[in-house]
C-alpha cells in the first residue's frame, strides 16, 4: 500500500469533508522505539499530493489549489507538474540550490542541460538572444516558425543572454572550477500549451527550470512514489499522460534548425528538404527535455 493520506476537516456533525490538497507522507525506515514494529512505515517525509479534477470541476473551481504549490516554488522546493506533453520536475530557476536538488531528484548527470518553461515571447526575449534571422533557402523565418508552433509541445533551443543565472548553465560535471564556469553558451525554452501550466506560471508571474520526468510510469500517484524518497516536494496530478509524447527539440543555436527529437507537434515544419541533414533524433541530446 503507497502510505498516501488525504488531509481532512471535520464539519458539522463530525462528518469529513474534501481538504484543500490530498497530501502523501511516507518513508519506510526501521521500527524504532516506542512500541513500533520493525520494518513498519514512519511518517519522516512529507510532501504535498495535488489532485485537480478538471473534467467535472474545472480548473477554475480547483485554481485555488494551485497556491501551495507556487508557494512551495519559491521556498525551494521542487515539484512535478504537467504539461502539454509529459510530466516535468519544475524548479525556481534563480535558486541555485533548488536547482542542484532537480537534477539531485531526477538522478541527472551534471552535463546534461535542461529547459525553461516560459509565459510566453517575453521570456523568450529575456532569457535568449531571440531566434535567428538568417534561415537557410527556402526556409521561412524561425521566428515566424515559432509564431504558428507556440503555445504548443516544442522545445527551442537558443543562445542564452546574461539575464539567464549562471545555475541554469553551468556544467558541474567536472571537478575543475574554471571549467564549471565555461557555461554552456544555450538554453532551451517553452511556451506549453496546458492551461494548469501556464496558471502556475501566471501565479508565481515568473518561469520555471525544468526537465521531463523519466519513464517511471504513467500513473502520477507511481511517479510520486518512485521520487518522493528522493525530496520531491509536490505532485500535481491531471491523470496519466500516456498518450502524449515529448517536445520536439529543435536546436536554432546556429542559425539553422536542427531536430534533436522529433516528438510532439509538427516536426515536419522545421525540417528542410533535405530530412537527413536537419533531422538528428538525438535522445542524449534531447534527454533532458520535457
Amino acid at each position: 500500500m503507497r502510505g498516501r493520506a488525504r488531509w481532512e476537516k471535520r464539519g458539522g456533525g463530525g462528518e469529513r469533508t474534501r481538504a484543500r490538497t490530498t497530501t502523501t507522507r511516507a518513508k519506510r525506515g526501521r521500527g524504532g522505539g516506542g512500541g513500533g514494529g520493525g520494518g513498519q512505515a514512519t511518517l519522516v517525509a512529507e510532501a504535498m499530493y495535488v489532485e485537480l479534477d478538471l473534467d467535472v470541476v474545472g480548473l477554475e473551481g480547483e485554481a485555488w489549489k494551485l497556491d501551495q504549490a507556487a508557494e512551495a516554488i519559491r521556498a525551494g522546493e521542487v515539484g512535478i507538474i504537467p504539461t502539454d506533453t509529459k510530466y516535468a520536475f519544475v524548479a525556481d530557476l534563480t535558486n541555485q540550490n533548488a536547482v542542484q536538488k532537480l537534477y539531485d531528484i531526477k538522478n541527472a548527470g551534471l552535463n546534461k542541460p535542461l529547459s525553461i518553461l516560459c509565459r510566453g515571447f517575453q521570456d523568450i526575449d529575456a532569457y535568449t538572444t531571440g531566434f535567428p534571422s538568417n534561415p537557410k533557402p527556402g526556409m521561412p523565418l524561425p521566428f515566424k516558425l515559432a509564431k504558428q508552433c507556440l503555445p504548443g509541445p516544442y522545445t527551442l533551443i537558443l543562445p542564452a543572454s546574461k539575464e539567464l543565472p549562471k545555475v541554469c548553465l553551468m556544467d558541474k560535471s567536472t571537478k575543475d572550477k574554471a571549467r564549471q564556469c565555461k557555461s554552456r553558451k544555450t538554453v532551451g525554452v517553452r511556451i506549453p500549451d496546458c492551461d494548469v501550466t501556464r496558471a502556475l506560471l501566471d501565479l508565481l508571474d515568473a518561469p520555471l527550470m525544468c526537465s521531463t520526468v523519466p519513464e517511471c510510469d504513467d500513473d502520477p500517484a507511481v511517479i510520486y512514489d518512485t521520487y518522493l524518497p528522493r525530496g520531491l516536494g509536490f505532485l500535481i496530478d491531471i491523470g496519466q499522460r500516456h498518450a502524449n509524447a515529448a517536445s520536439t527539440v529543435v536546436d536554432l543555436s546556429d542559425g539553422d534548425a536542427r531536430v534533436l527529437r522529433a516528438g510532439a507537434g509538427e516536426p515536419d515544419l522545421w525540417a528542410s528538404m533535405d530530412e537527413d541533414d536537419s533531422v538528428d533524433n538525438d535522445p542524449d541530446a534531447a534527454w533532458g527535455f520535457a
